[in-house]
């Protein structure tokens, strides 16, 4: 039987998609075609869908079983109103979905996210492009801060992870949306694009909701310091439905050669975000990378 819960998420879901459908037919940032990889896309937007509440559900059922709630719970965040335990967590899932995503792009889990980065013209329903492995990395952080961190209700974790995916497809929009000074916090189109460029690009901005994981750790590149248009992908569609499944052999023995070395160190950049708050810098980023 289908629960309020799923019907409240598949509404949000459907009108956003059709919200956003619109506004890039009507003013998309760049012409594409739409048509290319259209069932790729499609059979994409399926598994997320489908897989993305299968790996929701085997996680609570499995912290469940585990009985981790009495010795994990942080006692007094659930006593926080309902707004206020959202927003702190869609905050610290962010935080999380930063790291995780930047683990990605290392050698041992870059294979979860060569599918991902199989996108050459970027769109609503291309940003779908996620693995079966992909999606139950993103779960874990997601189930295990609404269900045992703030402990949020079932209408509270609906809105939540609605919160989410208007989120996701917000940044795969081609759309160029200009927030002006909510630029420097809130993550746009625009901004996450230069994730989606070839050459050295894909290892810079890494957040999905803030601006301010990038900025603080080093991996921030302002968009306006690049062209308007720039090529995009830096993984073939070929071996398309391998790669869905985040377990091709071959991304494991042909990892990119800059993955590993163009993130370095986390504690560099801690440090770098800490002596410019001691300085009184407002520029907590780095340069655009020379080889870019």
């Amino acid at each position: 039987m289908i629960e309020r819960v799923e019907i409240f998420q598949s509404a949000v879901l459907l009108i956003v998609v059709l919200f956003f459908d619109i506004a890039e037919r009507s003013r998309p940032r760049i012409k594409i075609d739409r048509s290319r990889n259209l069932s790729l896309n499609i059979l994409a937007l399926c598994v997320v869908i489908f897989a993305g509440e299968a790996w929701k559900t085997l996680l609570k059922d499995g912290l469940s079983s585990l009985a981790l709630g009495s010795d994990i719970a942080v006692g007094y965040l659930h006593r926080f109103p309902s707004l206020a335990k959202i927003i702190l967590g869609l905050i610290i899932a962010d935080l999380c979905l930063y790291w995780i995503h930047r683990a990605m792009h290392r050698r041992l889990l870059w294979p979860t996210h060569t599918f991902h980065h199989s996108i050459e013209e970027l769109w609503w329903l291309s940003g779908s492009r996620t693995s079966l492995t992909h999606l139950l990395l993103f779960a874990v952080p997601q189930v295990f801060i609404a269900d045992y961190v703030f402990r949020l209700s079932a209408s509270e974790t609906a809105i939540a992870f609605s919160v989410g995916i208007i989120v996701n497809i917000w940044i795969h929009t081609n759309l160029n949306v200009d927030l002006g000074r909510f630029e420097w916090l809130l993550i746009t189109p625009n901004y996450h694009r230069v994730h989606h460029g070839a050459k050295g690009l894909s290892n810079m901005n890494l957040g999905f909701v803030l601006t301010i994981w990038d900025r603080m750790f080093g991996t921030y590149v302002d968009p306006r310091a690049l062209e308007t248009d720039f090529s995009l992908g830096v993984i073939s569609t070929r071996k398309g439905l391998l790669r869905m499944f985040g377990i091709n052999r071959i991304d494991f023995l042909t990892q990119r050669p800059d993955a590993d070395r163009a993130l370095d160190s986390p504690l560099s950049h801690l440090t770098f975000a800490f002596s410019s708050f001691l300085n009184g810098s407002n520029k907590l980023y780095y340069s655009l990378p020379s080889r870019l």
